[in-house]
């Protein structure tokens, strides 16, 4: 395929049949490769279709968050046969070479010849957060082709995987029993990030125990909610606090499966189906609102990327940065000295 400009690519990807499949893939490498491209992609895409539903699929390692993510998928061919699904896998970066197995995209072979759902596994570069750089573009790109739901799976690091609560509109938290995951619950990360709780693996010993401990802390944290409410004070909360028909407020999040046993599936995409066809304007609403937000990232990204080669390869700079280390140097010199060659170097390529 020859090498297209960015409206060539947004064009073909529109299209149908394999051409827009292989335009999406080249507009998904653009903005995981190139990401000062993003801002370019973001001004073109408020017109573009957007997906009904982007679901984020965190937790601990081994809770099975893809075999849950591909037992979703399943679900969504077989009820909406007509549908296109998007599936965006983050797989952790080597530290030392860079490179990343993409698990994920293996957990998930039964789809790889389904022409209506699109993996797409992405390394995190040593991102914190579990995701990586050029998710949001993605998700773009996947509504730009027709997909109807998006899950985002993230690395699966911990409670540091508050990130994907940018990108989604419901954040399922996976947990299972077994590992640990009451001290992790106490840290409190994870917990309020979440939309839905799953508890995977609910066919072991230890889920009915992990599922009472999980309600008595989201009864916790609403509490808190609720209080700090009462007295003015502005928290961040959950996307979504539909309740269901449930008079405890946090059954309605949490949810008991068996992945591998294909065991509560249906009821999860149930509850995703009724608060999709409850809140989907609004989610639309605030992606549109979220364009001017990830325009400025896109920016900011941008300079990120500029200083750190000014400072690595200007001869100037990296004088004054071993001043700096020697104690010779003040820090507030050495930044303004990077920004000063960042600019002069832009400016020189331009002319």
């Amino acid at each position: 395929m020859p090498r297209l400009e960015l409206p060539e690519l947004v064009r073909g990807a529109r299209q149908s049949g394999p051409l827009a499949v292989r335009c999406a893939g080249r507009l998904m490498s653009l903005v995981t490769d190139e990401p000062q491209r993003l801002a370019e992609l973001l001004a073109m895409c408020r017109e573009w279709p957007q997906p009904r539903l982007v679901l984020g699929l965190t937790g601990s390692p081994g809770s099975g968050k893809s075999t849950l993510t591909d037992r979703l998928v399943l679900e969504y061919r077989t009820r909406f046969p007509a549908d296109k699904i998007g599936v965006i896998a983050v797989d952790p970066s080597s530290p030392f070479t860079g490179g990343a197995l993409l698990g994920d995209r293996v957990r998930m072979m039964q789809h790889a010849t389904d022409p209506q759902v699109f993996i797409r596994s992405l390394a995190s570069r040593g991102r914190l957060g579990g995701l990586a750089l050029g998710v949001k573009g993605v998700v773009r790109v996947m509504g730009l082709v027709g997909c109807r739901v998006v899950l985002i799976e993230t690395v699966g690091v911990g409670q540091s995987e508050v990130e994907i609560a940018q990108h989604a509109d419901l954040t399922a938290v996976v947990l299972a029993p077994g590992q640990g995951d009451g001290i992790q619950l106490l840290k409190a990360g994870l917990l309020e990030v979440g939309d839905l709780f799953v508890i995977n693996k609910a066919d072991r010993d230890g889920a009915a125990a992990l599922q009472a401990q999980l309600l008595a802390m989201l009864q916790r944290v609403d509490l808190v909610r609720h209080d700090r409410s009462a007295n003015g004070v502005t928290t961040q909360v959950c996307h979504d606090v539909t309740t269901g028909p449930e008079s405890d407020p946090s059954h309605a999040r949490l949810f008991l499966t068996s992945a591998r046993e294909h065991l509560g599936i249906a009821e999860l995409v149930d509850a995703l189906e009724a608060r999709t066809e409850v809140a989907q304007e609004r989610w639309r609403t605030e992606r549109e609102e979220q364009i001017e937000a990830e325009l400025q990232s896109a920016v900011l990204a941008e300079i990120e990327r500029r200083a750190i080669c000014t400072l690595r390869t200007n001869a100037a700079v990296v004088e004054r940065f071993d001043r700096l280390l020697g104690g010779a140097e003040p820090l507030a010199a050495v930044v303004d000295e990077v920004l000063r060659r960042t600019i002069g170097d832009a400016t020189s390529s331009t002319k």
